[in-house]
């Protein structure tokens, strides 16, 4: 293998050797390049490090992609207002909530692998902030839909929840979505995700420094059947299927306590369209309305 040495190489230059390692496939090098340069460059290009050090840290066919549209915004004049490129999502001129949050950028970095999206900022500031939010609503919290448990492992942490006064019950079949539950066309690429990807004794084991977070198998609702909280604070939906989130709502949602907030993952994402339809109609039934982000979630207050 060859060994190379640079001698007054700026930040730009390592950026675009970054760029081309990332583009070319090579991870975990161009990761390295881009750490390198994040401890020379002046603060203000310091987001658009991170934000590739972010695309560097989980492996996607979409990676070239995202690295396009993020030199793209900095070629037009951007590269200094805090561009931000995830997937599905690109932000420039915005304040980034996360950006000077040390703590926040560690745990996003440190349970990146747990995901197969990289730059997840948005969404778990968003997560992050609703668990705050509850913490002083009366219930506990409740996730629907677990996958490896990246977003409530992240909230967890770095809220000190093991410390609170509630318990947070995880439920999943862990065994991919169910074949009567799957939305039309996505049979292969669900099962692709899910099924034989984790289990639920890894998830079981990941939670296992926390005595006040419950990891359940079963398939919802009928598992709720079984238990489940008879007061809730904080709802995450993220089953990726219609029928058992409306299922869901309709064993859970008068368990809700006013103030208390339900978040749902997939509602905005055009992939999903079959719980926007579904859960838009369940609520104006209602009177009443999720609010959709540009994140792809979907946020509700219950007043």
């Amino acid at each position: 293998m060859a060994s190379l040495t640079f001698n007054d190489v700026t930040t730009a230059q390592l950026l675009m050797m970054g760029d081309g390692l990332l583009e070319g496939g090579d991870l975990q090098l161009a990761k390295a390049v881009y750490q390198r340069a994040l401890r020379e460059a002046p603060p203000a290009e310091r987001q658009r490090i991170h934000t590739r050090i972010g695309l560097a840290s989980v492996r996607t066919r979409r990676t070239p992609l995202l690295v396009n549209i993020l030199k793209a915004i900095e070629s037009s004049g951007f590269s200094n207002a805090d561009p931000f490129v995830a997937d599905g999502m690109a932000t420039w001129l915005k304040t980034l909530p996360f950006q000077d949050d040390h703590r926040f950028l560690e745990l996003a970095e440190k349970h990146s692998a747990l995901l197969p999206i990289a730059n997840w900022h948005w969404n778990l500031f968003v997560a992050l902030w609703a668990v705050r939010e509850c913490r002083n609503v009366p219930g506990d919290f409740v996730e629907l839909g677990v996958f490896k448990g990246h977003t409530t492992l992240f909230c967890s942490e770095y809220v000190g929840f093991s410390d609170w006064p509630k318990t947070w019950w995880l439920y999943d079949t862990f065994d991919g979505i169910p074949d009567d539950q799957q939305a039309k066309g996505w049979e292969n690429a669900n099962k692709s995700l899910y099924q034989g990807t984790f289990s639920y004794e890894e998830v079981r084991d990941r939670f296992a420094h926390a005595p006040n977070i419950k990891v359940i198998k079963g398939r919802v609702p009928e598992i709720l059947e079984e238990g489940a909280p008879g007061q809730i604070a904080f709802m995450h939906v993220d089953m990726n299927n219609a029928p058992a989130e409306i299922a869901a709502l309709e064993k859970l949602f008068d368990r809700v306590s006013p103030g208390g907030i339900i978040l749902f993952d997939d509602f905005c994402w055009s992939t999903a369209r079959a719980q926007y339809d579904a859960e838009t109609a369940w609520f104006a039934a209602r009177g009443l309305q999720i609010l959709g982000l540009p994140t792809g979630q979907g946020l509700f207050l219950k007043r």
